[in-house]
C-alpha cells in the first residue's frame, strides 16, 4: 500500500544515504573502518593490521551490508509492481530506481573489499528464499554485478546534483565511483591475482580491461568539468593551507579566509550535515580525531615530499629531525594540514614528552575544527566519501598501469593539480629520471598523502597493490631518536620507555638513524591471508554451502 506514488520512491531512496559509511554511526558501523587505523601510517594498532584477528561469530559489516541490500531490493521490486499495477510509468520513478542501483553496487562493493566473493543478492529475501542457502559468488561475478548496477545508475541519474539535491548521487558521481571500483579490482587482479580466492571460485577476471576502463571513466569525469580542486592559496589569509581547511568548512568563521562549505566544489560524493538543524557528526562516533587514535608514525611523516617535489631522502631541502619543528621545514603543506605543523613552527606548542612507547610526538589535525569553532560532537562540516582529487589520482595511476608510462601533459591535468595545492613542485618525467625515482611509486605516494584518513583508502590501496605484507609484517617506527631533541634530554624521553627497542638503521631522510619501535614485527604475523576478513562463523553454520576464505 505504500509504493503507489512517485514521492514514496523518493522517500525510500533517501533512506539509502544513511548506508554511506561516515563518521556518524549508522547501525553500529565503526569509524575505525574508514580511517587508516591498522596500517603502517597510524600509531593506533588494530588486530587486523597486525594479522592477529580471528574469525568471529558475527560481523557487523556482513549483517549491515545485506540488511541495506534487502531494503534496496524492496524498492526495485516495488518499482516493477508500480508499473504492473498501473500506478504509473517507470519514467515517473527512474531517478530513485537509479539511486537504488547505485547503492546496491555500493553495498556489494563494500562486501567485496572486506570478504572477496560473496553471495550476490538481487531479490527481496525472505526466510524461505533459496539465495539464503546458496554458495558464494566469485569476486569476478560480484564485480560484474557491481558494474552492471553502476551502468544503470550512470544512465538514469541526473548529470548534476545541486541546490536542494546537493549530496544526492548524480550520474557523474556514479561514474567517478565506477572509476574507483575499476581501479581497485583491476589492480587487485593484477597484483594479488587468485591467491585470496576461496576454493571453487573458478577462473575469471579481466584486469587489463578494468584498468583501461578506469582510465576512461576518470577522464570522462574530468572532461565533464563539473568539479574542481578547492584551492584558495592565492588568498594570503589562507597561508597556502587550503588542504587544511577543506575538511572543516562550515560557516565563515571556520577558517581564516572566511569561506563557507558552499564554496567547495571538490566533494563528489558526500554526506551533508547541518549544525542548525541538529544533523551533526556527533552521536558518540566522532571526536575530532585529534589525539592518539590517529597519531602518525614516523613512516607516515617521512612520506611527505619537500617543496622541490622530491622524497626527503633525495632532497637537499630536508632539514632533519633536530627539533620537533625541523622536519616540517620545506615540506608538503599537507603534512602541516594533517599533523599541525604550523603550531609547532610558530613555537606556541610545548615539546611533547614521550612517556609511553605508543605515545606519538604529534597528533592528527585532519577533520579537527579551527580555533574551537565547534565543540567535540557538534561538528557539522560535510564528510567526503569521494573527492575530485581522487578522480585525478585514479586517472594518473590507471593510465600508468595501462601503458607503463605517463606523459607530462597527463600529469599536469591530474597529479600536478593536487600537488599545486600542496605547494610542491610538479611531478615530471625529468624529475623522476634525473633523481632515480619510480613514477608509479611517486603516483602512489601522492595518493597516500592526499587521501590520508579518508574512506579507508590506504588500507584498500596497500592490499590491492600487494604491498601490505611487506609494510605491515614489519617493525612500526614511532619517532627518530638519534640526532633529535629526544636523544639527550631525559625530561623528554626516558630510554626505558622503548620496551620494544630500536631500529638502529631506520632509512630516514638523513640516512640510517636510530628510531623507536612502537610495535615490533614479532607482534605482527601479517600474511596475505589477512587481505580478506573471514566470513562470520554463524553464517557458515547456517548456510553450509558458504566456503570460508583461505587459511581461516
Amino acid at each position: 500500500v505504500y509504493f503507489d506514488e512517485p514521492e514514496n520512491f523518493v522517500d525510500a531512496a533517501n533512506n539509502f544515504y544513511r548506508g554511506l559509511h561516515s563518521p556518524q554511526s549508522t547501525s553500529g558501523d565503526g569509524f575505525d573502518m574508514i580511517t587508516d587505523f591498522g596500517t603502517e601510517l597510524n600509531g593506533y594498532f588494530q588486530d587486523y593490521g597486525q594479522g592477529l584477528n580471528t574469525a568471529t561469530d558475527t560481523d557487523i559489516y556482513w549483517n549491515n551490508g545485506y540488511s541495506y541490500i534487502r531494503t534496496i531490493n524492496t524498492l526495485l521490486e516495488k518499482a516493477d509492481e508500480y508499473v504492473e499495477k498501473g500506478y504509473g510509468e517507470m519514467s515517473d520513478i527512474s531517478v530513485p530506481v537509479a539511486e537504488a542501483h547505485f547503492f546496491r553496487a555500493y553495498q556489494h562493493f563494500r562486501l567485496l573489499k572486506r570478504f572477496g566473493g560473496v553471495p550476490i543478492v538481487t531479490e527481496v529475501t525472505n526466510v524461505d528464499s533459496d539465495i539464503l542457502y546458496a554458495p558464494r559468488n566469485s569476486r569476478y561475478e560480484v564485480i560484474e554485478q557491481i558494474l552492471a548496477d553502476l551502468d544503470v545508475a550512470i544512465a538514469d541519474l541526473p548529470e548534476t546534483a545541486t541546490e536542494e539535491d546537493l549530496g544526492k548521487i548524480s550520474s557523474t558521481a556514479a561514474l567517478a565511483y565506477r572509476a574507483r571500483v575499476l581501479l581497485f579490482e583491476g589492480t587487485w587482479e593484477k597484483y594479488v591475482g587468485t591467491t585470496t580466492d576461496f576454493e571453487g571460485s573458478g577462473t575469471g577476471g579481466n584486469s587489463s580491461a578494468y584498468i583501461a576502463e578506469a582510465v576512461t571513466a576518470a577522464k570522462a569525469v574530468i572532461d565533464r568539468n563539473q568539479y574542481e580542486i578547492w584551492n584558495k592559496n592565492s588568498d594570503p589569509s589562507m597561508e597556502n593551507n587550503s588542504y587544511r581547511w577543506l575538511f572543516t568548512l562550515e560557516g565563515a568563521d571556520s577558517n581564516p579566509g572566511g569561506y563557507t562549505k558552499a564554496s567547495n566544489n571538490e566533494f563528489i560524493i558526500q554526506s551533508i550535515f547541518d549544525f542548525d538543524s541538529g544533523n551533526r557528526l556527533g552521536g558518540g562516533q566522532f571526536s575530532q580525531i585529534s589525539e592518539g587514535r590517529n597519531a602518525p608514525t614516523q613512516i607516515a611523516l617521512d612520506m611527505y615530499s619537500t617543496l622541490d617535489g622530491l622524497p626527503i631522502a633525495k632532497s637537499s631541502q630536508f632539514q632533519g629531525y633536530a627539533t620537533q619543528s625541523t622536519q616540517f621545514i620545506n615540506r608538503d603543506r599537507r603534512m602541516w594540514g594533517n599533523f599541525g605543523g604550523s603550531v609547532i613552527e610558530n613555537g606556541s606548542r610545548p615539546i611533547p614528552v614521550i612517556s609511553n612507547v605508543n605515545n606519538s610526538n604529534l597528533t592528527a589535525w585532519k577533520f579537527v575544527t579551527w580555533n574551537k569553532y565547534r565543540t567535540v560532537g557538534t561538528e557539522a562540516y560535510n564528510y567526503p566519501h569521494l573527492r575530485y582529487a581522487e578522480v585525478l589520482l585514479t586517472y594518473a595511476e590507471a593510465l600508468y598501469e595501462r601503458d607503463g608510462s605517463i606523459s607530462d601533459a597527463d600529469l599536469d591535468i591530474s597529479v600536478n593539480i593536487v600537488r599545486d595545492r600542496a605547494g610542491i613542485a610538479p611531478l615530471t618525467n625529468a624529475l623522476v629520471n634525473d633523481n632515480g625515482l619510480d613514477m608509479l611509486d611517486e603516483i602512489r605516494r601522492e595518493r597516500t598523502v592526499e587521501l590520508y584518513m579518508e574512506d579507508n583508502n590506504h588500507w584498500n590501496d596497500i592490499r590491492r597493490w600487494d604491498t601490505a605484507v611487506d609494510l605491515l609484517n614489519n617493525d612500526i617506527v614511532g619517532y627518530v631518536i638519534e640526532g633529535s631533541e629526544y636523544d639527550t634530554n631525559p625530561d623528554l624521553f626516558d630510554p626505558s620507555t622503548a620496551i620494544y627497542g630500536y631500529v638502529e638503521d631506520y632509512p630516514s631522510g638523513v640516512g640510517p638513524v636510530k628510531a623507536v619501535i612502537i610495535d615490533p614485527k614479532s607482534n605482527r604475523p601479517y600474511t596475505r591471508k589477512n587481505y580478506l576478513w573471514p566470513l562470520p562463523i554463524n553464517e557458515t553454520v547456517i548456510n553450509t554451502n558458504l566456503v570460508q576464505n583461505p587459511q581461516w
